[in-house]
């Protein structure tokens, strides 16, 4: 059967737009995917991550000052520095604040503040969650080391001390008493003394 002329005017327009609709849905399809993702990106934002805050401060110390008074400037840092960590960052969950002294060209940590954020809300308070170093009066010169006791007139104490268990030593000789210190001993001119008797086992003084 012969075909007419607008039969096939129709069939190629048909099969054109056909052509043309395929790309068209295609590049719909990947911009609704693309404007999804980014919705889903901006409505579920990603998990933040809790950290601990260290804190190193130095601080010196003043003229004639003590150490017990650098102490409370410590303590005093200390609880500035951790409060200041907290209120500036809600995702620190601890605060580690070190604080080091320096006097006369020593240095030395004087004390350590280690907190939680829930700890330090309910008691703010330094010294009872500070670690404090022993030594650090001595390596930084406020005490000085302990000197050994010395005997009379200055003369150092040089006597060995006894072990425990060591025998008693032996008893020393009683020196011997010249015969014109000895009471009821007449002396006579140009007589030689007469040397005492000896003692007896036994015979007391």
């Amino acid at each position: 059967m012969p075909v007419s002329l607008n039969q096939c005017s129709t069939t190629m327009i048909e099969s054109t737009v056909r052509k043309q609709i395929a790309p068209l849905s295609l590049f719909v399809l990947l911009g609704c995917t693309g404007v999804g993702w980014l919705t889903t990106t901006a409505i579920i934002p990603q998990v933040a991550q809790a950290y601990t805050a260290r804190v190193d401060v130095s601080i010196r110390t003043q003229p004639n000052e003590t150490y017990g008074n650098l102490l409370r400037r410590a303590e005093a840092v200390a609880r500035a520095a951790a409060q200041r960590s907290f209120d500036g960052d809600i995702l620190v969950t601890d605060v580690a604040v070190t604080i080091i002294g320096e006097h006369d060209g020593a240095v030395a940590p004087v004390l350590l503040l280690d907190v939680s954020r829930q700890n330090w809300r309910n008691r703010p308070e330094t010294q009872y969650w500070a670690t404090y170093f022993p030594s650090t009066e001595l390596l930084l010169g406020f005490e000085q080391p302990t000197v050994q006791p010395q005997g009379q007139f200055g003369e150092p104490n040089s006597a060995p001390q006894r072990q425990f268990g060591e025998p008693d030593p032996p008893p020393q000789a009683e020196p011997a008493v010249p015969p014109e210190a000895q009471p009821g001993v007449p002396q006579v001119p140009g007589v030689p003394p007469i040397p005492p008797p000896p003692r007896q086992f036994g015979e007391p003084d």
